[in-house]
């Protein structure tokens, strides 16, 4: 059984080459493909610098525009070879055995999404298990002294993945994926649709950052699919190797742009009106929320024909997973 890797990639020159070779020296395979898709990385003066990786095993995809992590995916699943795939950051080193392991889940759990647990890269070296929903999120919900508090437009409000405890030794299911490395196939991924990003489209799908692993999450599940974490998989996550200028920020960080992300998932797969309006309710309506609402108007279109494809594909109602991991609104 074949996989392909694919890693969304922007301006990690440091960390790349590393990761590449990691990936080659604990595969035990020559059965396998790496994807890198290039998502407009920037040199200092603001020019797209191309992505040249001299390795037989690697095929790079080279994009001049950043569209985001959502989007690399999505191109990087319509030029895989193989069935089987694995989608990963370009900053994730998994430990050794990892590929038959993948394999093996992949194998039995076609129809749903795996995650490996996400293992912090300094002592004491913390694990994270998959993530826990949060439909909606208030100041009650952070840390005492986050930053976020304070962070104008309130974008963690709705659809945030909250890191959960280990429940067992066995793979189970999780609410939400998060944080180094997922599993499934080609064919679940595309049933879902992936992130719902269209080639040289601003507005469709999942946009530059935010909300991605909740919005993946909830397509798997809604379709009747699922998603769990496999306690036997690690990949270490290197947070903090990456210089500040060199970080992948993933496209537009503004608060806008983060409830493009929430209110989309709300739109075209939150069908129950009652529940919409509930989560509408919670929502304090700043000026980046209104801004993002005049987005979505504007290309309400594109919503209209994810939300008709939804409604003919979803074999769960939103109120039906709320109930399974009993999650509260």
């Amino acid at each position: 059984m074949s996989l392909s890797v694919i890693i969304p990639f922007k301006n990690e020159f440091e960390l790349i080459d590393s990761v590449i070779n990691h990936i080659v020296a604990t595969a035990n395979s020559e059965d396998y493909e790496i994807i890198v898709v290039n998502d407009g990385s920037l040199n200092h003066f603001g020019k797209f610098v191309p992505l040249e990786i001299p390795n037989p095993k690697v095929r790079v995809i080279n994009i001049s525009k950043t569209f985001g992590v959502g989007a690399s995916f999505d191109r990087g699943v319509e030029n895989c070879t193989y069935e089987n795939i694995v989608l990963m950051g370009a900053d994730i080193y998994a430990k050794e055995g990892w590929y038959e392991k993948v394999r093996n889940e992949v194998s039995r759990n076609p129809n749903s999404i795996g995650c490996a647990v996400c293992v912090g890269d300094k002592p004491p070296y913390r694990k994270y298990y998959g993530a826990d929903m949060l439909i909606t999120m208030g100041n009650n919900d952070l840390p005492p002294k986050s930053k976020l508090r304070d962070r104008r437009g309130g974008y963690t409000s709705l659809f945030k993945g909250k890191w959960a405890e280990k429940k067992g030794n066995e793979p189970y299911d999780i609410a939400c994926l998060m944080g180094a490395m997922y599993f499934t196939t080609k064919s679940w991924y595309n049933k879902i649709h992936g992130w719902d990003t269209l080639p040289n489209v601003r507005h469709r799908g999942h946009m530059y950052w935010g909300s991605l692993e909740p919005y993946i999450s909830l397509k798997s599940w809604l379709y009747g699919g699922g998603c769990y974490l496999v306690p036997d998989i690690e990949a270490t996550h290197l947070f903090n190797r990456v210089t500040r200028e060199n970080k992948y920020s993933k496209g537009a960080r503004s608060a806008e742009f983060m409830w493009w992300n929430a209110l989309f998932i709300l739109e075209t797969m939150v069908l129950s009106e009652f529940t919409r309006n509930r989560i509408y309710d919670f929502v304090n309506p700043e000026l980046n929320f209104n801004v993002a609402r005049q987005m979505i108007k504007k290309n309400y279109d594109t919503v209209l024909q994810v939300r008709n494809r939804n409604r003919l594909k979803f074999v769960m109602d939103l109120n039906e997973y709320i109930n399974k991991f009993n999650i509260k609104i």
